[in-house]
C-alpha cells in the first residue's frame, strides 16, 4: 500500500468513532466486540482490499465517507460469499444492461434471493438504505421472519417501508442491527466505512463459513433463501 493511500485510511480511522452509530451492532455480533477500536476502519479496509472484496477507485481513492450504491453492495457481498456466476450472465432487470460492470454480482444475488429488486428494476445506482441492509443480513443468515413486522420495539417504525418491516424486526431481535435512542433510522443511507467494518467482522464470524456453504449450495441447486422457514 502506498504512502498516500495509507494517509487516506489513517485519516478515516481517526474518525472511526462515527462507525459505532447506526451500524455498530453487526460489528459487535460478528466480531464479538461491543465497541470499535480506533484502528478498526484501517484494519478492515486493509483486510478487504487484500482479499479483493473491496477495491478503491480508478486512482486508488477510498472515499470512505461516501455512500454505497446497491450494485457496489452486491459486489461486496458476492465477493465475500465467493458466489459462482456464469461467464456471461443475463440480466432480468430493465435498468441493468448487459455490459454493466456489476451484472455478474447482481445476477448471483438475485438468483439466490439476497437482493431481488422490485417491479422489474434493481436500481443499481440507488444508495443502499439501512432497512435494505437489514433485509440483506437477515437473508444471508437465514434468520426466521415468521410473525415479524408488527409491534416493532422502536419509535420510528412508521418510517419503515411495508416490505421491510418483517426484516427490520427480525434484524433487531437477532441483534444484527441495533436501535439507538429507541430509533432504527430505516431510511438512513449506508456509508462505505460502516460496511467495511461490518464485512471484515462478518467474514470472521464463526458461522460465516456455514452461511457461505449454505448459500452457495442454494445457488448451485437453483434455489432461493427461505426466511419463513430457514430449514427449507
Amino acid at each position: 500500500m502506498n504512502v498516500e493511500r495509507t494517509k487516506k485510511i489513517t485519516k478515516f480511522a481517526v474518525t472511526s468513532a462515527m462507525v459505532v452509530n447506526a451500524l455498530a451492532a453487526p460489528v459487535a455480533v460478528f466480531a464479538a466486540e461491543e465497541t470499535i477500536a480506533p484502528d478498526a476502519v484501517q484494519a478492515a479496509i486493509k483486510e478487504l482490499m487484500e482479499k479483493s472484496i473491496m477495491v478503491g477507485g480508478p486512482n486508488g481513492e477510498l472515499n470512505l465517507e461516501g455512500k454505497l450504491t446497491r450494485v457496489q453492495v452486491a459486489a461486496i457481498i458476492a465477493r465475500s460469499l465467493n458466489l459462482e456466476t456464469p461467464e456471461i450472465p443475463t440480466s432480468k432487470f430493465s435498468d441493468v444492461s448487459s455490459d454493466n460492470w456489476g451484472l455478474k454480482y447482481i445476477y448471483a444475488l438475485e438468483k439466490v434471493g439476497i437482493m431481488i429488486g422490485s417491479n422489474g428494476a434493481f436500481r443499481p445506482n440507488a444508495i443502499l438504505k439501512k432497512e435494505e441492509l437489514a433485509a440483506i443480513l437477515v437473508r444471508i443468515t437465514q434468520t426466521n421472519i415468521t410473525g415479524k413486522g408488527t409491534d416493532l420495539p422502536i419509535s420510528d417504525s412508521n418510517e419503515i417501508s411495508d416490505w421491510a418491516k418483517a426484516y427490520v424486526h427480525a434484524a433487531i431481535d437477532a441483534k444484527l442491527l441495533t436501535v439507538t435512542d429507541g430509533k432504527f433510522a430505516p431510511q438512513n443511507q449506508v456509508e462505505r466505512k460502516d460496511v467495511a467494518v461490518l464485512t471484515a467482522g462478518f467474514i470472521k464470524e464463526e458461522k460465516f463459513e456455514q452461511y457461505k456453504e449454505s448459500i452457495n449450495t442454494l445457488l448451485e441447486e437453483g434455489k432461493k433463501i427461505s426466511n419463513s422457514d430457514p430449514t427449507v
